[in-house]
């Protein structure tokens, strides 16, 4: 017995058969955490498995040949680290992390370069790189000639109010600088609690190697984790916006909240 979580479709496979549910209203192709690889649902004239849909992407086979894997450790693999953090995916969200492990040199297999995360707010899962990626593109990169750190001597709470990162490339003349202040990046999440100095040396960083070398496709996980929020964010004010007048005021609300529900 299988589950699709996101149509709550039970259906009944027998051994050594692939299981197809037709529905007008299903699109594209979902895989399911609890399974090894995919199951299909989509359009009933499509007769490929979900997993043999996916071997025949040029971002799969190039990814597959670079791991030096067989297609089932491969696909273990992706399932285990870089899309562990979903409940369900599509193909189109499969192709999209590969094609960025292709354009980047990142491992899909191992979790640590490159990975999606859920939006909070519903959206498409984002592909995440993190500082270990982002660390190995800037390394791979032919004009890469290194980087140094500075950070503030004037402290907030303790910490350094801004870092600043310069990275150098052989082919420039003028290295690129970022500073990054505290004041204005520091986030919430435990890693910005356990570890603040590094997260801020992690910023300037990211923000400079976004600059020198014109890495606009990618984020990090702070940025991730901020984008999600901020869509989650957007999502609430316009379901509340929504809402006839008079539901809103019967919620309840400060002096100020009154006041503007009231359009004083």
């Amino acid at each position: 017995m299988t589950t699709d979580i996101h149509t709550n479709i039970h259906t009944e496979s027998a051994p050594g058969k692939d299981t197809r549910v037709a529905r007008e209203d299903l699109e594209g192709v979902r895989f399911d955490r609890g399974q090894h690889w995919a199951r299909k649902i989509a359009e009933p004239d499509e007769d490929l498995p979900a997993h043999l849909r996916a071997r025949h992407l040029q971002a799969f086979q190039l990814c597959l040949a670079r791991s030096g894997m067989s297609e089932e450790g491969f696909v273990g693999a992706l399932t285990t680290t870089s899309l562990s953090r979903l409940e369900s995916w599509t193909l189109a969200d499969l192709e999209r992390l590969l094609a960025a492990c292709v354009r980047h040199g990142l491992d899909p297999t191992t979790g640590r370069e490159a990975y999606l995360v859920p939006d909070s707010a519903g959206a498409a899962p984002m592909v995440v790189v993190s500082v270990d990626g982002w660390s190995r593109i800037m390394n791979a990169h032919e004009q890469f000639a290194g980087m140094r750190f500075r950070e503030s001597t004037q402290l907030e709470d303790g910490l350094p109010s801004w870092t600043e990162c310069t990275i150098h490339r052989w082919d420039r003349r003028v290295a690129t600088t970022v500073r990054e202040h505290l004041s204005e990046v520091r986030g919430m999440s435990t890693a910005w609690v356990t570890h603040p100095r590094r997260m801020l040396r992690h910023k300037a960083m990211v923000q400079c190697a976004r600059l020198a070398f014109g890495l606009t496709d990618i984020v990090d996980p702070d940025e991730a984790y901020r984008a999600s929020l901020s869509r989650a964010a957007q999502t609430q004010a316009r379901q509340e916006s929504a809402q006839p007048k008079h539901a809103r005021l019967r919620q309840p609300m400060g002096a100020e909240g009154l006041k503007s529900a009231l359009g004083l």
